[in-house]
């Protein structure tokens, strides 16, 4: 009987811890893997995901004397009044940590350049949101004229054109509760800057570029009877009639030093552990319509060490050296929903190569045949990687005129929904490198316009990639 019970007793405690076995939950891993749509290996980020929301806004381009908006045109009072309502009511239900504006605030009208300026910034201002918004100059937020320089030549720029000294800008609401915006650097002259955001202990430091600064924008003028062609950004002549300088007395190329030596020493002074997120107006790489660089390829500047690099090859070392603080690239300036993958070598498109990424918010202007649009970005609130986006958008309902843009309440689609996703704790970084070139380029041309009627691609696709020269 004794050994029996004992036999009996052995049977069950291995019956048990076989059990134990066979009922236990597989622990998913930083290094586990899943595939998406299109087959590539997915990294999953570790456990359940705790996550926050900011929102981006670009390219309003307001005109205050022009009621509605058509295709092919910028906005009117009417769709930025309607966009409002729609950013408080996303804002509401989303519950955003903080809001950025990527630059581009009035109409291409250079007599009433400073009014409009004064107009969007004040209808910023008036949002009924509650939480920090960031702004950064766009190609058409100088006082003087379309691509200038951020300042004038008496030390004005448009944020002179609403000041407010207890809440001012490049970040206003910064006293909110939401988020603590603080460490603020600014360089008022070119308008470039960064802050800290600080949530539940954990800080995002986002640095907003001036980027107007790198434009390959080029302008032709006729000088004592001769064809000159010159950057924008370089709009005033010297004594002997050539252009050298920007309104404000600095070189395109000096701009471009001072800024670059500034955000190298920015990026220095990071730790290991420390994320950061850039923003700019103008990207890098290539316009995906016309297949030429956004950045003026002759600029170049010299590192803290005194080395000398193109502006180009440079700015992705960089990126590649400080690949483990950046948790991505936000863009506007091309008014449609694209995005662009950052490689650290030459024409490789290898996952391994890749280091970073570019997205761009869409116009709230249609002058680009876009859809107006902006986005709710969704993070990991405790190392402020990008999961996911939302692309909120508006259709036009006059048919006949392609205007009077309205939003509804299904007018939206994700990036994971687009590009196959199921997982949520999946970064956008992750998707993007497992990704086939060829999965890329549709996937853009899917919601390149915003879901716009006008069948709106990309004419160039290698756009989609960013390599070195």
């Amino acid at each position: 009987m004794k050994t029996n019970f004992l036999y009996v007793m052995l049977l069950s405690v291995l019956f048990l811890a076989c059990k134990g076995k066979t009922d236990q939950k597989p622990v998913t891993t930083s290094n586990s893997d899943t595939k998406n749509k299109a087959g590539a290996q997915i990294e999953i980020a570790k456990g359940k995901t705790t996550t926050a929301k900011f929102l981006s806004l670009s390219d309003v381009h307001i005109n205050g004397d022009m009621t509605e908006t058509q295709f092919g045109n910028v906005s009117g009072t009417q769709l930025w009044s309607r966009t409002k309502t729609k950013i408080e009511a996303v804002v509401k239900q989303e519950q955003p940590k903080f809001m950025v504006y990527l630059g581009d605030l009035p109409a291409y009208i250079d007599s009433e350049r400073a009014q409009n300026t004064h107009l969007m910034l004040e209808n910023l201002r008036s949002l009924q949101i509650g939480i920090p918004i960031l702004y950064l100059p766009g190609n058409n937020d100088s006082l003087e004229g379309d691509y200038h320089s951020f300042t004038n030549g008496n030390g004005n720029s448009v944020l002179t054109e609403d000041e407010n000294v207890s809440n001012n800008w490049p970040i206003i609401n910064s006293s909110s509760t939401v988020i603590r915006a603080h460490n603020l650097d600014f360089n008022k002259e070119f308008g470039y800057y960064s802050v800290d955001l600080v949530d539940n202990g954990s800080t995002l430091k986002v640095i907003a570029l001036n980027t107007v600064i790198f434009s390959n924008k080029k302008e032709k003028d006729s000088v004592n009877g001769k064809l000159v062609i010159h950057p924008m950004y370089n709009s005033k002549q010297n004594a002997q009639h050539e252009y050298v300088t920007g309104d404000d007395g600095i070189s395109q190329q000096q701009a471009t030093q001072d800024q670059m030596t500034w955000f190298e020493t920015t990026m220095q002074g990071l730790g290991p552990n420390d994320r950061v997120m850039l923003m700019m107006h103008i990207p890098i790489g290539l316009d995906s319509y016309g297949g030429k660089p956004m950045w003026n390829q002759a600029l170049t500047f010299k590192d803290l060490s005194g080395t000398e690099h193109s502006l180009h090859n440079g700015f992705i070392d960089i990126i590649e050296k400080y690949k483990p603080n950046i948790t991505g690239l936000l863009n506007g300036h091309t008014h449609t929903d694209g995005l662009r993958r950052i490689y650290k070598s030459h024409n490789s498109n290898q996952s391994s190569d890749m280091i970073s990424f570019s997205i761009s918010t869409p116009g709230i202007a249609v002058n680009h045949d876009n859809n107006p649009a902006f986005k709710i970005f969704t993070y990991n609130s405790s190392n402020f990687d990008l999961l996911d986006f939302k692309t909120y958008y508006a259709s036009p309902t006059n048919t006949a005129q392609n205007g009077d843009f309205k939003y509804d309440s299904t007018s939206t689609y994700t990036f994971s929904s687009v590009y196959g996703v199921t997982n949520p704790n999946v970064t956008i970084f992750s998707t993007l490198a497992n990704e086939s070139n060829a999965d890329v380029i549709q996937h853009v041309n899917e919601t390149l316009g915003a879901m716009s009627n006008q069948d709106v691609k990309m004419v160039h696709d290698d756009a989609v990639d960013v390599h070195k020269n």
